[in-house]
């Protein structure tokens, strides 16, 4: 069991240990269908949800997979709901999610994904699974008494309005048990104090025991085709965008790739965040000041990557708009109400802060391609599986975030060994970045499990590190993109790395997964994406792939 209550499984049709497993498993199913009724539609004439539930159905009874079963809870068996069918183009596969219910309650951080061909025919199996043993399933709390605590929890004003609680059981990390408690996501938040240099979230999850009424756990949610001009960014580079041009005004919207960036003219984006995103940006392409260049500009170079490489359509998949905005600045974190060396992603869009860059001139967070990636990857996250950002989720969290950012930042060179792998080169005062993946240590960050820091789960602690540990998985990705295998070059290309790692955000991952769940949501990524190669091309990349994460005490 890993430290997050889940028991983990994995199981796939390109590892040559299950081939038999597999088979057995088809065959069951198969048999299964014919026995049912004459006439049993077969396996490929199903909707891919139906065939997944087969296949799930069949491989929790089955003798062929003992380590595979429905935990129990007070004799109660699991039931197991679905959570929808997605196409992945990337490894032209159906994965079809299932969330684990006992009591028709909801396992909080549970997950299984069932992988299908287009035939329906089984690709893989992995699941996250829990046993709440010993918790009584009716509340003695209502929910409104909940949301009452809720809204008198310190820290935070908060907007209860409009949100639900749900009833959920959840793996308390810190007292190592089980509860039932109230979820309340989404909540929007205001801080009652601010403190200088500690980023304030404005999205926060909150989980409230539902017989004893304690708030249990706290997280951020909140990580912290027009006319086509040339115009220099902030750091003196010229870039070529597109804009909406109307009687000689431009306007910074890419309407190909629904991305526009506004002006938010130095308030805070906490405070004030009902005037967000701000002002549209007008002018004449020589106008357009460096800031905005290099905002607009980058994100759309993101949104291009999405689409082009990993065949996601924008942060929601759904084209939907990828709002930026410039010149935001928190007042009590800012020594002159301009600069905030600050930026983040406020779950719906993206905020950036600036400090002074010489005499006068205004250094944007936004001029690094690689914080703008970052960021805006923690939108997909956010979209997708939802990490918890605390403990081990929160340094996955931030680390997918962190990977993302390189692989887009350098994308233009195909030999990894030649990155730079420095995260926001020049944004800080004297030039330095905040991480380095290629050493960790650099700047304070472990690259072993053996030197895991345990700090307080607290905003003060980084919630328990988040940014300090993901240089443990930070470093794996380097190991990933760097191994040659014994050979003369890198056995992966950098997007065959960016699209395991994407795929096992999305399809593999739940929001309190561990490190080792990573580990086999992107090795059953890379089967699911590699098992039309050639057998010896299949299993080099498999090994470098594990031995990538071996090398960081993550087996």
């Amino acid at each position: 069991m890993s430290t997050n209550g889940m028991n983990t499984f994995s199981l796939h049709s390109a590892d040559t240990a299950a081939l038999s497993t597999i088979a057995t498993l088809k065959s069951e199913v198969q048999g299964a269908a014919t026995h049912a009724f004459a006439g049993a539609p077969g396996i490929h004439a199903l909707d891919p949800e139906t065939a997944a539930r087969r296949y799930l159905n069949s491989a929790l009874a089955s003798p062929a997979i003992p380590s595979f079963t429905a935990p129990k809870a007070s004799q109660v068996g699991s039931e197991f709901k679905s959570i929808g069918a997605e196409t992945v183009p990337l490894t032209d596969t159906v994965t079809v999610k299932f969330r684990q219910n006992l009591n028709k309650i909801p396992v909080y951080g549970s997950l299984v994904t069932v992988e299908l061909d287009g035939q329906n025919e089984l690709i893989g199996i992995d699941s996250a699974l829990g046993t709440p043993q010993g918790v009584d399933p009716l509340a003695k709390l209502a929910p409104a008494d909940a949301a009452a605590i809720v809204q008198n929890h310190s820290g935070y004003q908060k907007e209860l309005a409009g949100i639900v609680p749900r009833l959920n059981y959840y793996f308390d990390q810190n007292q190592e048990k089980w509860r039932l408690v109230f979820m309340f996501e989404d909540v929007p938040v205001v801080p009652t104090t601010k403190v200088a240099g500690q980023k304030a979230p404005v999205l926060m999850d909150y989980f409230v025991d539902a017989h004893d009424g304690d708030v249990v756990a706290e997280f951020p949610r909140t990580p912290t085709a027009g006319a086509s001009v040339s115009a220099v960014d902030d750091f003196g580079v010229q870039r070529q965008f597109r804009v909406e041009a109307h009687d000689g005004v431009k306007t910074l919207f890419d309407a190909e790739l629904n991305v526009q960036t506004y002006d938010f003219e130095f308030r805070d984006p906490v405070l004030a965040s009902e005037q967000l995103p701000g002002d549209a940006i007008h002018a004449g392409a020589s106008d357009f000041s460096g800031s905005a260049v290099s905002a607009h500009a980058n994100a759309c170079e993101v949104s291009r990557y999405m689409r082009e490489v990993l065949k996601r359509a924008n942060i929601d998949n759904q084209s939907g708009r990828m709002t930026s905005s410039i010149n935001c600045v928190d007042g009590s974190d800012s020594p002159d109400g301009k600069q905030w060396l600050n930026a983040f992603w406020n779950g719906s869009q993206m905020v950036y802060g600036q400090r002074i860059d010489g005499a006068a001139d205004m250094l944007s967070m936004s001029a690094a391609l690689d914080v703008v990636a970052h960021e805006m990857f923690h939108g997909v996250t956010d979209k997708t599986s939802r990490l918890v950002y605390a403990q081990q989720s929160g340094a996955l969290n931030e680390s997918y975030s962190d990977i993302f950012g390189i692989i887009i930042n350098n994308q233009q060179e195909p030999d990894a060994r030649l990155w730079n792998w420095a995260l926001g080169s020049g944004l800080l005062p004297g030039g330095d970045p905040f991480r380095d993946l290629s050493n960790p240590g650099k700047f304070g960050q472990p690259d072993h499990m053996t030197n895991y820091k345990k700090l307080p789960n607290t905003r003060a602690g980084d919630y328990e590190g988040v940014h300090t540990n993901s240089g443990i998985h930070n470093k794996a990705a380097y190991n990933m993109l760097t191994g040659t295998g014994s050979g003369a070059k890198p056995v992966l290309k950098p997007r065959e790395v960016a699209a395991v790692f994407y795929l096992a955000l999305t399809q593999h991952l739940a929001p309190t997964s561990q490190f080792r769940d990573s580990r086999n949501g992107v090795l059953s990524s890379a089967r699911s994406l590699f098992r039309k190669d050639p057998p010896a091309e299949r299993e080099l990349k498999l090994k470098v792939i594990g031995d990538a994460f071996s090398q960081v005490g993550v087996g």
